[in-house]
């Protein structure tokens, strides 16, 4: 499974080794001299003999860095050529309309390089236009552009800002929707009392220990058939400035309603589910969080999008129909693993077990924050399985269930940043804290990893890998000691007003509540259900 890394990219200029953070072609002192000079050129992209790549600015006339600084004179010319009002442009670069103004007016600027790309795509430019030295693929994403014909900034602004409102309500009311989407499956069996779809040879008779799963990897795998690109997903892709569709669904969330946590990384792709001498496997390739994404709130979009048009009361009970979700449609049967990329997620019920009894804490995920699940309360942890880089060690060493586990611990209740690959070499889980307080609990029988199952959420049909760890109060306390409230995805709820502080009590009483009452994830409601069922088991 391991593959090779990359070669390292050098100057075209000079030669020179560049950093991992440089995303141009030349290192930077070569960048500081090209263009400033009488005989250095800034290197161009090739579009199509007719077109010239500066259509705003003549480039004999500039004399701006490579820095942004000249995107105040790209931003009013912009809205010059195409009639558009600050309103209009901040709509269609998703910022508020003062920070338009402050831009144009030269009052703030922006020297992130990424964002300027960003820019670049959202407006059809081409990114010299902003100062920007194009990178190697340049050549054809300009000439796309090009291509397409007439822009129409003033469509896409309309197109765009009725996208961005069904996201939002996608958002606002993914309980709602959840229930809607879980009436389409009436005959598929589910996990517990929750709407989570499930097979009965995808759920265990009795939670099993996160040891006795067998994990697998194939190496010869099909691509998936539907990716997201298809004709029937045209309905979940705004237009983009250039006047044509965005080509994929996370390309529009990127640019036009990024949430602050939304990065592509190579994950492990679910393709089999399966019993080996009485143990659950699991078969596994690759995939991108991004592969997913497409797919999964892309029909998430798309039911939200068809519940607008009933006049979006919360209320409703109406079953959706399938002729207004040809994606979904398309999709089909969302137990196939090879027709679509399934990315499924660990979530993970933590209950404290100490002699006062036993409790949970709970995560209330942001939406501005996340692009799966904001705005519910969910267990905590819960993140995609996908190895902390691309490395090869990292693959390899990061196969593993629980060990995906103990990293969310680290960001989400410890509120460590995200493990990223940067020191260059695997994570140690055995010497690295606090991996290896909860290793030894583990081997102690104080830290005790359960599996439920499998199932999909029924909104997105995202894989939920279904799981509860009870860990002993001694060890809770002393690992967990500085719990954050918050993390970078949401806000941590660790106990219920009159409580004890530890978490919200896990009793029957509890549970019900959570369950009738309040807006949990699919995946949220299965685990604290099935935890209840099985608490003789679990608990001890």
């Amino acid at each position: 499974m391991a593959v090779a890394p990359p070669a390292p990219s050098l100057c075209t200029k000079c030669g020179t080794k560049l950093s991992r953070s440089n995303t141009d072609i030349v290192c930077s002192p070569c960048r500081r001299t090209i263009g400033t000079g009488a005989t250095e050129r800034p290197l161009q992209a090739v579009g199509p003999a007719s077109a010239s790549p500066h259509w705003l600015i003549d480039d004999t006339e500039r004399s701006a860095p490579p820095d942004g600084s000249n995107l105040a004179d790209v931003l009013k010319a912009y809205r010059a050529l195409h009639k558009l009002k600050q309103q209009d442009l901040a709509d269609l670069l998703g910022y508020d309309q003062s920070y338009v103004s402050l831009l144009e007016r030269g009052k703030r600027t922006i020297r992130d390089m990424v964002e300027l790309r960003r820019l670049a795509t959202a407006l059809a430019l081409p990114e010299e236009e902003l100062g920007l030295l194009p990178p190697a693929e340049a050549t054809v994403t300009v000439a796309s552009v090009h291509d397409t014909g007439e822009r129409s900034p003033l469509a896409a602004v309309d197109d765009q800002r009725r996208w961005r409102m069904t996201r939002r309500e996608l958002n606002r009311h993914r309980a709602d929707l959840t229930q809607a989407a879980a009436r389409l499956y009436p005959d598929v069996l589910r996990a517990g009392m929750s709407p989570v779809l499930t097979r009965e040879s995808w759920m265990w008779p009795e939670p099993v220990d996160f040891a006795d799963i067998e994990l697998s990897w194939l190496t010869q795998t099909r691509p998936p058939e539907v990716n997201g690109r298809e004709k029937e997903s045209e309905g979940v892709r705004p237009l983009a400035a250039n006047g044509a569709k965005f080509d994929r669904y996370t390309q529009a969330v990127r640019m036009i309603d990024r949430p602050s946590l939304f990065v592509n990384r190579p994950s492990f792709r679910l393709l089999d589910v399966a019993q080996a001498d009485g143990r659950p496997k699991l078969s596994f390739g690759y995939t991108t969080y991004f592969d997913m994404a497409d797919v999964c709130e892309g029909v998430a979009h798309e039911l939200a999008s068809a519940w607008l048009k009933t006049g979006s009361d919360p209320a409703w009970i109406g079953d959706p129909s399938w002729a207004e979700l040809p994606f979904r449609g398309l999709v089909g049967d969302p137990f196939d693993l090879t027709h679509r990329p399934l990315l499924p997620s660990i979530d993970t019920l933590t209950i404290r077990l100490g002699p006062e009894g036993a409790s949970f804490p709970l995560h209330h995920r942001s939406a501005s924050n996340v692009a799966l699940a904001g705005g519910n309360y969910h267990v905590m942890p819960a993140g995609v399985f996908q190895p902390s880089s691309v490395m090869p060690w990292d693959q390899s060493n990061d196969f593993n269930l629980w060990r995906n586990v103990l990293r969310e611990y680290a960001e989400e209740f410890l509120g460590d940043p995200e493990a990223d690959g940067s020191s260059g070499e695997p994570i140690d889980y055995d010497g690295t804290e606090p991996f290896r307080t909860l290793n030894q609990a583990r081997r102690e029988g104080k830290v005790r990893p359960f599996c439920f199952g499998i199932g999909l959420d029924p909104l997105t049909l995202a894989g939920e890998i279904l799981s509860v760890v009870v860990i002993e109060a001694d060890v809770y306390d002393s690992v967990f000691s500085g719990m954050v409230s918050r993390n970078s995805e949401g806000a941590v709820v660790a106990g219920r007003a009159g409580g004890s502080g530890t978490g919200i009590e896990f009793t029957e009483p509890n549970i019900r509540r959570l369950l009738d009452n309040e807006p949990l994830a699919s995946a949220a409601a299965a685990c604290l259900d099935l935890a209840w069922q099985h608490r003789g088991l679990i608990l001890g």
